[in-house]
């Protein structure tokens, strides 16, 4: 249950980032937009492993690893 609430938060903190960059055309929120969005991808990696399927855990391990780390670079450019 904490995992569904933990995604589903992710999801909207990453909308609403997403919503902002199109209505202003600023990038300045991107990186935190991915940071967000690579939370929502761990815990559905979690998840889908938890749900035994493994290939789809890893594939989603795989994206969170890039993901964060084009945050991290967002994120230390600005």
């Amino acid at each position: 249950m904490a995992l569904k609430i933990i995604r589903i938060t992710a999801a909207i903190v990453t909308f609403a980032f997403a919503m902002h960059g199109l209505i202003t055309g600023s990038n300045l929120l991107l990186g935190w937009m991915m940071l967000s969005l690579g939370v929502m991808m761990l815990v559905m990696e979690i998840e889908e492993i938890q749900k035994d399927k493994k290939l789809i855990g890893y594939v989603s391990l795989g994206a969170f690893v890039l993901i964060i780390s084009t945050a991290i670079e967002q994120i230390m450019h600005y």
